[in-house]
Protein backbone atom coordinates (compact mmCIF):
# COMPACT_ATOMS: atom_id res chain seq x y z
CA UNK A 1 0.00 0.00 0.00
CA UNK A 2 1.42 3.51 -0.99
CA UNK A 3 2.06 6.52 1.52
CA UNK A 4 -1.74 8.04 -0.04
CA UNK A 5 -3.15 5.10 0.49
CA UNK A 6 -1.95 4.45 3.81
CA UNK A 7 -2.28 7.89 5.17
CA UNK A 8 -5.97 7.79 3.96
CA UNK A 9 -6.63 4.79 6.24
CA UNK A 10 -5.04 6.30 8.76
CA UNK A 11 -7.69 9.02 9.11
CA UNK A 12 -10.60 6.71 7.82
CA UNK A 13 -13.74 6.90 10.64
CA UNK A 14 -14.15 3.60 12.47
CA UNK A 15 -15.87 4.45 15.54
CA UNK A 16 -19.43 3.23 14.82
CA UNK A 17 -20.85 3.98 19.03
CA UNK A 18 -19.39 3.76 22.35
CA UNK A 19 -22.42 3.92 25.10
CA UNK A 20 -23.17 0.26 25.64
CA UNK A 21 -24.53 0.77 28.93
CA UNK A 22 -27.94 -0.16 28.49
CA UNK A 23 -27.16 -3.06 26.13
CA UNK A 24 -27.07 -6.60 28.21
CA UNK A 25 -24.00 -9.10 27.00
CA UNK A 26 -25.53 -10.60 24.20
CA UNK A 27 -26.33 -7.81 22.35
CA UNK A 28 -22.83 -6.40 23.00
CA UNK A 29 -21.53 -8.78 22.23
CA UNK A 30 -23.40 -9.19 19.20
CA UNK A 31 -22.22 -5.50 17.91
CA UNK A 32 -18.57 -5.73 18.49
CA UNK A 33 -19.05 -9.05 16.41
CA UNK A 34 -20.63 -7.20 13.40
CA UNK A 35 -18.23 -4.00 14.13
CA UNK A 36 -15.36 -5.99 13.60
CA UNK A 37 -16.88 -7.76 10.27
CA UNK A 38 -18.18 -4.14 8.84
CA UNK A 39 -14.21 -3.11 9.65
CA UNK A 40 -12.91 -5.87 7.68
CA UNK A 41 -14.63 -5.54 4.80
CA UNK A 42 -14.06 -1.79 4.71
CA UNK A 43 -10.72 -2.60 4.85
CA UNK A 44 -10.24 -5.23 2.47
CA UNK A 45 -12.43 -3.09 0.23
CA UNK A 46 -9.90 0.23 0.71
CA UNK A 47 -6.74 -2.19 0.04
CA UNK A 48 -8.10 -3.10 -2.82
CA UNK A 49 -8.93 0.14 -4.42
CA UNK A 50 -5.63 1.23 -3.71
CA UNK A 51 -4.13 -1.80 -5.48
CA UNK A 52 -6.04 -1.32 -8.31
CA UNK A 53 -4.87 2.11 -8.59
CA UNK A 54 -1.42 1.29 -7.94
CA UNK A 55 -1.75 -1.05 -10.96
CA UNK A 56 -3.54 1.06 -13.53
CA UNK A 57 -0.77 1.67 -16.31
CA UNK A 58 -0.64 5.39 -17.59
CA UNK A 59 -0.79 7.27 -19.92
CA UNK A 60 1.18 11.11 -19.93
CA UNK A 61 -0.60 13.37 -22.28
CA UNK A 62 2.04 16.84 -22.66
CA UNK A 63 -0.11 20.17 -23.28
CA UNK A 64 2.22 22.08 -25.29
CA UNK A 65 2.21 25.80 -24.65
CA UNK A 66 -0.91 27.45 -26.54
CA UNK A 67 -1.24 30.93 -25.33
CA UNK A 68 -1.45 31.89 -28.92
CA UNK A 69 -4.20 29.39 -29.35
CA UNK A 70 -7.65 31.70 -29.91
CA UNK A 71 -9.56 28.25 -29.74
CA UNK A 72 -8.24 26.94 -27.11
CA UNK A 73 -11.33 26.30 -24.70
CA UNK A 74 -12.67 24.54 -27.82
CA UNK A 75 -10.10 22.26 -27.72
CA UNK A 76 -9.41 21.48 -24.29
CA UNK A 77 -13.11 20.40 -23.92
CA UNK A 78 -13.43 18.82 -27.75
CA UNK A 79 -9.70 17.59 -28.18
CA UNK A 80 -7.69 17.09 -24.61
CA UNK A 81 -11.22 16.34 -22.58
CA UNK A 82 -11.94 13.80 -25.43
CA UNK A 83 -8.69 11.89 -25.30
CA UNK A 84 -8.73 11.83 -21.42
CA UNK A 85 -12.01 10.09 -21.52
CA UNK A 86 -11.26 7.66 -24.09
CA UNK A 87 -8.49 6.64 -22.92
CA UNK A 88 -9.26 6.43 -19.30
CA UNK A 89 -12.55 4.17 -20.35
CA UNK A 90 -10.01 2.04 -21.78
CA UNK A 91 -8.36 1.41 -18.96
CA UNK A 92 -5.02 3.48 -18.30
CA UNK A 93 -4.90 6.24 -15.85
CA UNK A 94 -3.73 10.26 -17.77
CA UNK A 95 -1.82 12.18 -16.12
CA UNK A 96 -1.05 15.39 -17.66
CA UNK A 97 1.85 17.46 -17.92
CA UNK A 98 2.73 20.88 -19.08
CA UNK A 99 6.14 22.37 -19.70
CA UNK A 100 5.94 24.78 -16.25
CA UNK A 101 3.50 22.62 -14.13
CA UNK A 102 0.83 24.99 -14.86
CA UNK A 103 -2.46 24.28 -15.43
CA UNK A 104 -4.50 25.81 -18.49
CA UNK A 105 -7.66 27.54 -18.49
CA UNK A 106 -9.43 29.05 -21.21
CA UNK A 107 -13.27 30.54 -20.74
CA UNK A 108 -15.00 28.33 -17.99
CA UNK A 109 -12.45 25.39 -18.65
CA UNK A 110 -9.55 24.16 -16.69
CA UNK A 111 -7.51 21.14 -17.41
CA UNK A 112 -5.31 20.84 -14.19
CA UNK A 113 -1.90 19.95 -14.79
CA UNK A 114 0.17 16.88 -12.98
CA UNK A 115 3.57 17.66 -13.22
CA UNK A 116 5.62 19.34 -14.70
CA UNK A 117 7.04 18.06 -18.40
CA UNK A 118 10.74 18.14 -16.71
CA UNK A 119 9.98 15.61 -13.99
CA UNK A 120 8.31 12.73 -16.17
CA UNK A 121 9.79 9.45 -15.98
CA UNK A 122 9.46 7.48 -19.34
CA UNK A 123 9.66 3.86 -17.13
CA UNK A 124 6.37 5.62 -15.24
CA UNK A 125 4.29 5.09 -18.26
CA UNK A 126 2.70 2.87 -21.28
CA UNK A 127 2.51 5.11 -23.60
CA UNK A 128 3.19 9.57 -24.83
CA UNK A 129 -0.06 11.55 -26.39
CA UNK A 130 0.45 14.99 -27.49
CA UNK A 131 -2.78 16.92 -28.29
CA UNK A 132 -2.54 19.58 -30.83
CA UNK A 133 -4.15 22.39 -28.75
CA UNK A 134 -4.67 24.60 -32.42
CA UNK A 135 -1.43 26.37 -31.82
CA UNK A 136 -0.45 28.53 -34.96
CA UNK A 137 1.72 26.68 -37.01
CA UNK A 138 2.27 29.79 -39.57
CA UNK A 139 3.66 31.43 -41.06
CA UNK A 140 6.22 29.97 -38.76
CA UNK A 141 6.87 26.40 -37.32
CA UNK A 142 5.70 26.41 -33.35
CA UNK A 143 7.81 26.34 -30.67
CA UNK A 144 9.15 22.90 -29.55
CA UNK A 145 10.91 22.49 -26.43
CA UNK A 146 13.68 20.74 -25.55
CA UNK A 147 11.88 18.55 -22.94
CA UNK A 148 9.54 17.72 -25.30
CA UNK A 149 12.42 16.40 -27.83
CA UNK A 150 13.72 14.61 -25.36
CA UNK A 151 10.74 12.92 -23.78
CA UNK A 152 9.51 11.79 -27.42
CA UNK A 153 13.25 10.86 -28.51
CA UNK A 154 13.68 8.67 -24.96
CA UNK A 155 10.18 7.14 -25.02
CA UNK A 156 10.51 5.87 -28.62
CA UNK A 157 13.85 4.17 -27.66
CA UNK A 158 12.27 2.73 -24.58
CA UNK A 159 9.94 1.13 -27.03
CA UNK A 160 7.11 3.09 -25.97
CA UNK A 161 3.97 4.28 -28.21
CA UNK A 162 3.77 7.90 -29.16
CA UNK A 163 0.48 9.82 -30.35
CA UNK A 164 0.42 13.31 -32.03
CA UNK A 165 -2.16 15.31 -33.46
CA UNK A 166 -2.11 18.09 -36.29
CA UNK A 167 0.20 21.16 -34.51
CA UNK A 168 2.17 18.67 -32.39
CA UNK A 169 3.47 16.70 -35.39
CA UNK A 170 6.35 19.25 -35.54
CA UNK A 171 7.28 18.21 -32.01
CA UNK A 172 8.21 14.81 -33.51
CA UNK A 173 9.54 16.31 -36.86
CA UNK A 174 11.97 18.77 -34.91
CA UNK A 175 12.63 15.70 -32.52
CA UNK A 176 14.15 14.21 -36.05
CA UNK A 177 11.88 11.08 -35.18
CA UNK A 178 9.29 11.08 -38.30
CA UNK A 179 12.49 10.08 -40.59
CA UNK A 180 11.64 6.93 -42.62
CA UNK A 181 8.01 7.14 -40.90
CA UNK A 182 4.52 7.75 -42.74
CA UNK A 183 2.74 10.69 -41.06
CA UNK A 184 -0.96 11.83 -41.03
CA UNK A 185 -1.06 15.62 -41.12
CA UNK A 186 -4.03 18.64 -42.53
CA UNK A 187 -1.46 18.31 -45.79
CA UNK A 188 1.78 17.11 -47.20
CA UNK A 189 4.23 19.35 -45.42
CA UNK A 190 7.19 21.01 -47.36
CA UNK A 191 9.46 21.95 -44.31
CA UNK A 192 12.79 20.70 -44.08
CA UNK A 193 11.87 19.47 -41.21
CA UNK A 194 9.89 16.61 -42.39
CA UNK A 195 12.30 15.96 -44.71
CA UNK A 196 12.39 11.81 -45.11
CA UNK A 197 8.81 11.66 -43.61
CA UNK A 198 6.03 10.36 -46.33
CA UNK A 199 2.83 11.70 -45.87
CA UNK A 200 -0.08 9.32 -45.73
CA UNK A 201 -3.02 11.17 -45.57
CA UNK A 202 -5.17 13.05 -42.87
CA UNK A 203 -6.60 10.06 -40.92
CA UNK A 204 -5.46 8.18 -38.33
CA UNK A 205 -1.60 6.47 -39.82
CA UNK A 206 0.43 4.05 -37.43
CA UNK A 207 4.19 3.67 -38.34
CA UNK A 208 5.62 1.32 -36.07
CA UNK A 209 5.63 3.02 -32.11
CA UNK A 210 4.85 6.62 -33.91
CA UNK A 211 0.43 7.57 -34.20
CA UNK A 212 0.16 10.34 -36.02
CA UNK A 213 -3.65 12.23 -36.79
CA UNK A 214 -3.77 14.63 -39.17
CA UNK A 215 -7.41 16.36 -38.13
CA UNK A 216 -7.80 17.93 -34.92
CA UNK A 217 -11.41 19.80 -33.58
CA UNK A 218 -10.07 22.66 -35.33
CA UNK A 219 -9.45 21.31 -38.16
CA UNK A 220 -13.06 19.54 -38.03
CA UNK A 221 -14.48 23.11 -36.67
CA UNK A 222 -12.99 24.93 -40.03
CA UNK A 223 -13.38 21.97 -42.81
CA UNK A 224 -15.72 20.00 -42.05
CA UNK A 225 -13.09 17.07 -42.21
CA UNK A 226 -13.39 14.29 -39.82
CA UNK A 227 -11.72 14.78 -36.24
CA UNK A 228 -9.17 12.21 -35.70
CA UNK A 229 -8.96 12.55 -31.85
CA UNK A 230 -10.94 9.78 -30.39
CA UNK A 231 -9.81 7.15 -32.91
CA UNK A 232 -6.00 8.84 -32.37
CA UNK A 233 -6.69 7.68 -28.37
CA UNK A 234 -8.03 4.46 -29.50
CA UNK A 235 -5.14 3.74 -31.87
CA UNK A 236 -2.42 4.73 -28.79
CA UNK A 237 -4.75 2.40 -26.03
CA UNK A 238 -4.36 -0.59 -28.86
CA UNK A 239 -0.68 -0.08 -29.35
CA UNK A 240 0.11 0.32 -25.79
CA UNK A 241 -2.20 -3.35 -24.81
CA UNK A 242 0.42 -4.93 -27.88
CA UNK A 243 3.17 -3.82 -25.66
CA UNK A 244 2.54 -5.76 -22.26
Amino acid sequence: MDTYCLSSFATFPFTLGENHSELDATTFQGEQVMKQLLIAILLSTFILSCAYAQDTPKVLMFMRNAEKSGDLEYMLKKEVGVMKDTLEKSGYKVVVATLNGSSFTAGSTTVKADIKLADAKVADYAGFILPCLSVPSYPAPPEVSPEAIALVKNALSAGKPVAAQTGSLWTLAVAGVLKGKKYAYAMEEKSSQFAGATFAGTGVVRDGLILTSGNCPYMTLKTNVKDGTEQLALALAAAMKEGK
